[in-house]
C-alpha cells in the first residue's frame, strides 16, 4: 500500500479517539525532511511566480517526521505526515521547527476553502510521483493564483517540461492538476472532511512554509453510530487486504 494511504488511515485511526468538540492548538514542531512521497523522480515543470521569471524546478510533496512537539498539537512525536509547499521557490529546511495553525475560523484566508475542496475530491488519487505533482500544482494555483485557477495565466503559472527526460511525467502532472482545477470551477462544494493545517518555517520567515491535511474527528455520538454499523467490521476487512494499512 502507497504511503500517501498508510498515512491518511493512520490519521483517521487517530482521529476515532479524538473528541469533536473544538480545539485551540497553540503548538510548534520539529521536522526531519524525510524526502519525496513516493519512489522515484518527482518531474520537472516550469513555473512562474508573481513577478518572478520562469524556473524549473522539481515538483511534489514530501514526508515529514515529528522530531518533538511543544504545546498541544495535532501532532505526536515519532508520526510521519504528509506535506506540500505553500510559497514557490522558497528554500525548505532539512530539519527545523514550524508553528502549527489550524487555518479555521474568522480568520481563515481565502484558500482554505479551495484546498478543503480540492483534498476532499482529489486527495485518495495521490498515488505516484506524477499525482503528487499535480496536487502541488494545484495547491499552489489554489493558494497563489486566481479566480479561474487556470495553470497557463494568472499569478501562479505552470506549464510542463518541451525537452528533457521528465516530458512525459511532465506533462501528466501538468493534465491531471488542471483537470483538477477545472472540477473545482465547474462543481459545487463537497462534504469537507479534512482540515487544513499550515507549517509556519519558525527559524526564518523567508523559508518554505508547509501545508497538510488531517481528518476531521467525528463527534463521539457518530463514532459510536458507526461503530454500532460495523465501522470495525471493514477497518478488519481492509487491514486483511493489507496487513500493514495502519503501519507508520
Amino acid at each position: 500500500m502507497q504511503l500517501f494511504k498508510k498515512t491518511i488511515a493512520a490519521s483517521l485511526f487517530a482521529a476515532a479517539f479524538t473528541m469533536a468538540a473544538p480545539q485551540v492548538f497553540a503548538a510548534s514542531v520539529n521536522l526531519t525532511n524525510n524526502g519525496a512521497v513516493f519512489n522515484g523522480t518527482a518531474p520537472e515543470m516550469v513555473l512562474r511566480t508573481p513577478g518572478g521569471t520562469e524556473t524549473q524546478m522539481w515538483v511534489g510533496g514530501y514526508t515529514e517526521l515529528v522530531n518533538s512537539v511543544t504545546g498541544t498539537s495535532l501532532f505526536t512525536a515519532g508520526q510521519n505526515i504528509l506535506t506540500w509547499c505553500i510559497e514557490v521557490a522558497l528554500h525548505k529546511g532539512a530539519t527545523a521547527n514550524y508553528n502549527v495553525n489550524e487555518v479555521t475560523g474568522a480568520s481563515t484566508p481565502s484558500w482554505v476553502s479551495g484546498l478543503e475542496q480540492l483534498f476532499t475530491r482529489f486527495g485518495s488519487q495521490v498515488t505516484n510521483v506524477v499525482t503528487s505533482a499535480a496536487m502541488q500544482l494545484a495547491i499552489w494555483e489554489v493558494v497563489g493564483g486566481d479566480s479561474t485557477l487556470n495553470l497557463d495565466d494568472g499569478n501562479f503559472q505552470a506549464s510542463p517540461m518541451t525537452t528533457g527526460g521528465y516530458v512525459g511525467s511532465s506533462n501528466a502532472a501538468y493534465t491531471t492538476a488542471q483537470g483538477w482545477l477545472n472540477t473545482l470551477n465547474t462543481s459545487a462544494p463537497v462534504w469537507n472532511g479534512y482540515r487544513v493545517v499550515t507549517l509556519g518555517y519558525a527559524d526564518d520567515p523567508k523559508m518554505q512554509d508547509l501545508v497538510t491535511f488531517i481528518p476531521t474527528p467525528l463527534p463521539g455520538a457518530a463514532l459510536m453510530f458507526l461503530s454500532a454499523l460495523g465501522l470495525g467490521g471493514l477497518a478488519r476487512r481492509k487491514s486483511k487486504a493489507d496487513p500493514d494499512a495502519l503501519a507508520a
